[in-house]
Order: C-alpha cells, then sequence, then structure tokens
C-alpha cells in the first residue's frame, strides 16, 4: 500500500513539474532601437522616442519580459510621407499616409512591419504651403504601432 501510495504521489509531483515547464513563458527584452531611416526628427522630437515602450507593450503579450530573456532590437528603416493634393477653383484637399517601417531583430532573425496611418486637410480659398500639413502625434503614433503589431505577430 505504501508502495502505491509513494508511486502516485511521485507521479503527481512529475506530472505537475512537466506542466510548469510547459507552460512557462519564454523571455524577452528590448536591446536597443535604433533608426536607418533618412528622417531623423519629428519637429523637434527623436523619431525613437516612446518606441521602445510600445514594442515592450506589443511584446508583452505573447513573452514575459525580463533582462535575463533573449534580446530583441528594434530598427526604424523607413519612415514615408506620400502625399496627393487635388486643387479645384479655390477647393484644395490633400491626403498624406505616414509610413513607419519596423524590423524586430530576435535570435538572429528579422522580423518586418509597415504600419501606416492617414491625414487629410481640406482648405477652401487658403494657400496651403508645401509641407506644412502638421504631423500629429497620434497619427505617427498610430502608424508605428501597427508595424510593430505587424513584425512582432510574426515571431515565433
Amino acid at each position: 500500500m505504501r508502495n502505491i501510495i509513494l508511486l502516485l504521489s511521485n507521479l503527481l509531483l512529475s506530472n505537475l513539474l512537466l506542466s510548469n515547464l510547459a507552460t512557462a513563458q519564454q523571455c524577452v527584452y528590448v536591446d536597443s532601437v535604433y533608426n536607418t531611416a533618412k528622417l531623423r526628427e519629428l519637429g523637434n522630437r527623436d523619431i525613437r522616442f516612446g518606441v521602445r515602450q510600445i514594442v515592450e507593450e506589443e511584446l508583452s503579450e505573447k513573452y514575459c519580459l525580463s533582462e535575463d530573456g533573449d534580446d530583441v532590437d528594434v530598427e526604424i528603416y523607413f519612415f514615408g510621407l506620400p502625399k496627393t493634393t487635388i486643387r479645384v477653383v479655390g477647393v484644395e484637399k490633400t491626403n498624406t499616409i505616414t509610413q513607419v517601417g519596423i524590423k524586430l531583430y530576435y535570435k538572429g532573425n528579422c522580423y518586418q512591419g509597415i504600419g501606416e496611418s492617414d491625414t487629410e486637410i481640406r482648405a477652401i480659398m487658403v494657400e496651403v504651403q508645401e509641407g506644412s500639413i502638421p504631423f500629429e502625434k497620434m497619427t505617427v503614433s498610430s502608424a508605428l504601432k501597427k508595424a510593430i503589431h505587424e513584425a512582432a505577430t510574426k515571431l515565433p
């Protein structure tokens, strides 16, 4: 009887240990954020501002965050502002798409994501100077979040 109890307790203990190992999350940390895009600043702020926090927030849904985990490097490799303008008799409509390209480097592999966000401006009988469409922080942030989400979902 004693042997059966010992055997059952050993089986139960090993089963608990194996289930904990199977459900353990892999840990990561954001090591560095760097920019290789031509655009370095938006206004007076570095384009990398806040990127680490957005990446950590996205990665925390899939991994645990710990300095003891595997490192993830972030590269902002593209920042574009394609623009279309239509002018008809004093009425102008300009649409700018903020595009951001992100690469996440994890365990020797590269995972890319592109995010886009639209800004539209309409003017009647007012001259809109070239390049004067305002950058909204929310527009840039939205494009960054979309790019980071797309890249992060490709991580193993």
